[in-house]
């Protein structure tokens, strides 16, 4: 039995039974977390805004019924609908959470990666170009997973190397849309899929927006 109070961040929604939602959450001092929103799928359903991919909130979990935990009085900290309603944003959030997911798998805390999911989520929809900010959280996701290569930087990046190069130097830092930041992207991607053995689903996303 599992039974805390703790800050969360939706990672994946998926439906679940006729009314239900489980939601795959990284939680600040508890790591990754299954969540059951039962009669969410309801048309009243009070909380809606919580069963939302990247909706970030605070509320005591408890596994008292069944596998799943189920959040009790939740207090929202911050939607997910900016994310979720923009195209490209929602592009580069996914390959973020679907990383998170692959890179952690536990209930181990990663307060660490708790806070830098939380600066993505800021600099995706505030920032400029969302792949940039996209590849800045998934070279940090591979430093404090202890996969750390320093990319080679330039000022004025020519190549997706550079573009590495230069996220790692400046961090999320507004910056303008560019094709070199999508493939930039897909190329840290396949590096995080090389580390890690495994391969990211929605990686083909980023080709839709050239």
């Amino acid at each position: 039995m599992r039974d805390f109070t703790d800050n969360c961040i939706v990672l994946k929604i998926s439906d679940y039974r006729d009314d239900d939602r489980l939601a795959n959450v990284l939680t600040a001092e508890n790591g990754m977390a299954t969540l059951q929103f039962r009669g969410v799928k309801k048309a009243k359903a009070k909380l809606k805004p919580f069963a939302q991919a990247f909706a970030v909130f605070n509320a005591r979990f408890t596994s008292t019924r069944g596998a799943f935990l189920t959040p009790i009085e939740p207090a929202m900290i911050q939607d997910g609908y900016g994310l979720s309603a923009d195209l490209k944003m929602y592009a580069a959030a996914s390959v973020c959470a679907e990383a998170t997911m692959l890179a952690l798998g536990d209930d181990e805390p990663h307060p660490d990666v708790f806070v830098e999911m939380l600066r993505f989520i800021k600099s995706a929809q505030f920032d400029g170009d969302p792949y940039y900010s996209a590849i800045t959280y998934v070279c940090e996701l591979l430093k404090l997973s202890g996969f750390y290569r320093e990319y080679t930087y330039e000022s004025e990046p020519k190549s997706p190397v550079q573009m590495l190069g230069y996220c790692q130097r400046h961090g999320y830092e507004k910056r303008e849309e560019s094709d070199m930041t999508r493939r930039a992207l897909k190329y840290i991607i396949s590096e995080f899929s090389k580390n890690f053995d495994v391969g990211l689903k929605s990686i083909e996303s980023v080709d839709l927006y050239k």
